[in-house]
């Protein structure tokens, strides 16, 4: 059973709504056979999930972190090949170890799962075992194949896994206990097998995958069924560690030429996570420890920590330590960047932030950092190129959207502006401000119906003809 206290009342609002959805589609959908959702009614059904899951678990919202997580998912997800999924990466924060996925290519991990890493390696395969999940449509699978079930069950399964509360499963299979955890097993072997697949074909060691799951099982303490795991919610892990393994032995020598190798910022990563989402005095006395036995990323968290406590020249002096020592770190220089932005060195920052996107265009945050000081450079269309091309990180990253409100808005192209300060507000669950921005966008906006295609399906969340569960 899921256990409250782990994040709390946030949580336990997410777990009555999830419950209410479920509820919902019990009443809706028909007991008895059901036909297979379609793709589309499954994306549709993924981002009621997301709206939901955004109102109810914390989330990371350090760009570095976002922007780290989201360039290895990208670059597994490009192994599915030709899809109609766009692929999205959140990073939940919360402390317990797990990571799910939901219809329409939405995929969500722990800190604490990241925390037990070891290498971007085991991060990857985490990332493609989900993959695996949502490219074989195991929703829809579930629904086709169990004809017993409803559409409300399996919406029940789902729920239950989101918030690792295995009764709620359970309650909603009511019968199917047994039918529903063979379709499970079958299920996690195929994600496994189409993850393993992605992984290797991305590049990274095959044995990343094994020793992931090795890892898990090692964890003795999360047998304590009160905690969510990626153990209690992905079953039978010791036969996954063992057929993985023998994958592994039989794998054959990769057929590319040259292998990609990791970016290197795996370590900068985990230390930003602890800088910024742990107990501060043990993150430095972490750091301390580190620094003294030669951890290049300790010398990196500490500057993370004083950012955090807003003692910014120690930070820059500490982080221009850490760019020293990992000069071709884009990870390790956006943050500089930002140090340098907040003590009013625009030249330097501007300076830190073009090198970093010289190392990896991609690194998103870097071009979003950079836009911040071009705005206060008065360089406002410089820094509109670098906003419009990280538009589509808004879903994990919504300030990209308010920033681009504000800078519209500055250039007097009042249409676009609220459009995207409606959707800023939007994902901050604002319902007020959302209708007010929407509507206005609606009023001025005359030559893209994209937007207004996008801004009426938005606001049919906001504005429901008739009141019930995502009133």
């Amino acid at each position: 059973m899921f256990s409250i206290s782990v994040s709390g009342r946030k949580l336990k609002k997410g777990l009555i709504a999830l419950t209410l959805f479920v509820f919902t589609f019990v009443i809706l959908c028909p007991r008895g056979k059901v036909s297979a959702i379609s793709l589309s009614e499954e994306k549709d059904l993924g981002k009621k999930f997301v709206i939901l899951i955004h109102k109810s678990m914390p989330f990371v919202e350090d760009g570095e972190v976002l922007t780290y997580v989201r360039n290895i998912g990208n670059r597994v997800a490009k192994q599915v090949g030709i899809t109609t999924y766009q692929f999205q990466f959140f990073v939940v924060d919360a402390s317990v170890p797990n990571a799910f996925a939901v219809p329409g290519g939405y995929i969500f991990i722990y800190r604490g799962l990241i925390e037990m890493m070891t290498s971007e390696g085991e991060l990857a395969s985490i990332l493609a075992h989900e993959l695996g999940h949502i490219t074989a449509r195991h929703l829809q699978r579930s629904i086709d194949e169990a004809k017993i079930l409803s559409v409300g069950m399996v919406a029940g399964m789902i729920a239950g896994i989101l918030l690792g509360a295995p009764g709620l499963a359970v309650g909603g299979l009511a019968g199917a206990q047994t039918a529903a955890l063979q379709y499970s097993r079958v299920h996690e072997t195929e994600a496994d097998m189409r993850g393993f697949g992605y992984l290797c074909q991305a590049g990274y060691d095959s044995t990343a995958m094994p020793s992931m799951m090795q890892k898990l099982l090692d964890c003795t303490w999360l047998q304590n069924s009160t905690i969510p795991s990626y153990l209690s919610t992905h079953p039978a892990v010791s036969e996954r560690v063992q057929y993985l393994t023998e994958m592994v032995k039989k794998q054959k020598a990769p057929s590319r030429k040259a292998v990609e190798p990791p970016s290197g910022d795996f370590q900068v990563m985990q230390a930003t996570l602890i800088a910024d989402y742990t107990d501060e005095t043990k993150a430095f006395d972490r750091f301390q420890e580190g620094i003294k036995k030669g951890d290049n990323a300790a010398v990196f968290g500490l500057g993370r920590l004083y950012l955090r406590q807003n003692q910014w020249s120690k930070a820059v002096e500490q982080l221009r330590q850490a760019a020293h020592l990992m000069p071709a770190s884009p990870f390790v220089l956006s943050t500089l960047g930002e140090a340098y932005h907040r003590i009013g060195k625009l030249q330097e920052a501007q300076n830190t932030l073009d090198s970093a996107l010289m190392i990896d265009p991609s690194s998103s945050i870097a071009d979003f950092r950079l836009a911040l000081v071009l705005m206060d450079m008065g360089k406002k269309d410089e820094a509109l190129e670098h906003l419009m091309r990280i538009e589509d990180l808004t879903p994990m990253f919504p300030e990209v959207d308010y920033q681009l409100g504000v800078i519209l808005g500055q250039a007097n192209k009042l249409g676009p502006a609220h459009f995207y300060l409606g959707r800023y507000y939007f994902h901050k669950d604002n319902k007020e401000l959302a209708i007010s921005h929407f509507k206005k966008a609606k009023s001025l906006i005359t030559d893209s119906p994209s937007k207004i295609d996008e801004i009426n399906e938005d606001l049919k969340e906001l504005e429901p003809k008739k009141k019930g569960f995502f009133s």
